[in-house]
């Protein structure tokens, strides 16, 4: 293709481990805070090497419902957008084999890692930028402001550069997952190795309308005879719409280890760089508007370009390489009843890369550039009801911003809770709920004025259904 698609580092982030949710209503509940407790189908995801602890076959899904909030500041004026997507968020099967010691243990399964599913919406008036200037390109044939004249002839100039009013709605959709081939194996009593391939799908896609209008008749030249190439002065509203879909492949796999004693279990965790490669499609449309002159014959020709409409198509093919992720973690009974865990994980984002294209891999340095190592924080809890089947659980975690210099209003925080209770010794429920909350900013193009600032807040609730035969 002619024109090579300008790929953000949120483009970078999005489809690597920093997106994940995890899996399992128990998880969820007690914070994620589960490399070292893992004694069920998803420790194919937190630590594979807990699925030795499976005594008995396994068979588990679950079901997750996630809500989200944004409100979206522009130049003072806030809007709300609000939405929620229901999927899967487990499928899995767990296969104990008999041995003569020690533990021998394999899972195949679906987790659903990332959902995509979010909105915003902007409006205000910037007095110091139009997002036209940005879509001007040498290639005419994706020069959207030259075929709405909203150029001269040239195609490589516009009056329009600030003092417009901007409004506009974004919605994203789509979630990523993972087909997950486990096993787990005891190399000494109470020490486990175990190992997941991961098989990572998935799709993205983002719509985007967004209008910029002369509110306040700033554009409104009475000039006669205006030649087509000059119709910016008689300026009215533009329309930009964008469209993206991507498809998501990839792999990645988890190396985990656990040491087992009466009161207590300490995990630990390698990720390995994860590669996906994304096939991107997408077309973008604009449409300017211009005011009606008094005078019909106004326009050179006798023409009114009173509308005028542009669309394209294209595509674009990239990769990321996100970077290694190691983690521990550690969990211990206080008391017979009461069961405590706590994980660290780090991760060196100033590692990850595109990869596939080489215009792209020229960009690693300022992509790279962007980015700092983290290291994310998880508590749980979970305490057994006495003479019940009940267990109430309850958690805490913290994610760093990997962004430079964000502030620490940008780290997402969140607190989670739930219960599980275990029916006819072979079924067991699970439910949880967590409420998560952050700070970020978009800019709406290149240029900084064109920045909205977000609050978001989110909600997670998972029920998962398990049967041990």
């Amino acid at each position: 293709m002619s024109q090579l698609f300008s790929q953000k580092t949120s483009d970078a982030l999005r489809f690597t481990p920093y997106s994940f949710n995890g899996v399992g209503a128990r998880a969820l509940s007690m914070g994620s805070a589960y490399i070292a407790v893992s004694d069920d189908y998803t420790a194919s995801f937190w630590n594979p090497a807990g699925l030795a602890q499976m005594k008995r076959l396994e068979f588990t899904g679950s079901i997750s419902n996630l809500g989200y909030s944004d409100k979206s500041t522009f130049y003072g004026n806030s809007l709300t957008a609000d939405g929620t997507s229901t999927t899967i968020n487990d499928l899995g099967f767990v296969f104990p084999f008999p041995t003569a010691q020690g533990s021998l243990v394999f899972a195949f399964g679906y987790n659903k890692v990332a959902d995509f599913a979010s909105g915003s919406s902007f409006s205000g008036f910037n007095p110091k930028s139009s997002i036209v200037p940005t879509l001007l390109d040498a290639d005419t044939d994706f020069n959207i402001p030259y075929w709405v004249y909203l150029t001269n002839s040239a195609g490589d100039y516009t009056l329009l550069k600030d003092s417009v009013n901007q409004r506009a709605i974004t919605k994203e959709s789509g979630s990523m997952g993972m087909w997950s081939m486990a096993g787990a194996i005891d190399i000494e009593e109470n020490v486990s190795l175990g190992v997941t391939l991961n098989i990572i799908s998935g799709k993205y896609i983002f719509d985007r309308n967004y209008v910029e209008e002369d509110t306040k008749n700033i554009y409104s030249d009475t000039l006669p005879h205006l030649p087509w190439n000059q119709a910016y002065y008689r300026f009215n509203k533009f329309y930009y719409d964008s469209h993206n879909e991507m498809e998501i492949t990839g792999s990645s796999f988890t190396f985990g280890f656990m040491y087992r004693a009466e009161l207590y279990r300490i995990g630990a965790t390698i990720r390995t760089p994860q590669v996906v490669s994304v096939k991107h499609t997408y077309s973008r449309a604009g449409q300017s508007v211009f005011d009606i002159p008094k005078d019909t014959a106004a326009w050179v020709g006798g023409l009114e370009p009173q509308k005028k409409t542009y669309s394209y198509d294209s595509y674009y093919d990239f990769g990321v390489i996100a970077p290694w992720n190691f983690g521990l973690g550690i969990s211990f009974y206080p008391i017979p009843d009461l069961l405590l865990s706590a994980d660290v994980d780090y991760s060196d984002w100033s590692q990850i890369e595109w990869s596939e294209d080489t215009d792209l891999q020229k960009e690693n340095i300022t992509l790279q550039s962007n980015f700092k190592g983290i290291l994310s924080y998880r508590v749980g809890a979970e305490f057994n009801v006495p003479s019940t089947d009940l267990r109430l659980r309850g958690g805490y975690s913290l994610k760093p911003s990997p962004y430079k210099n964000d502030p620490s209003s940008f780290n997402h925080q969140t607190i989670s809770g739930g219960a599980g209770i275990l029916l006819q010794r072979n079924i067991l429920i699970d439910a949880g709920v967590s409420f998560g909350s952050f700070k970020t900013s978009t800019n709406q193009y290149s240029d900084p004025s064109s920045r909205v600032d977000q609050s978001i807040s989110t909600t997670n609730a998972t029920v998962t259904l398990s049967y041990r035969f």
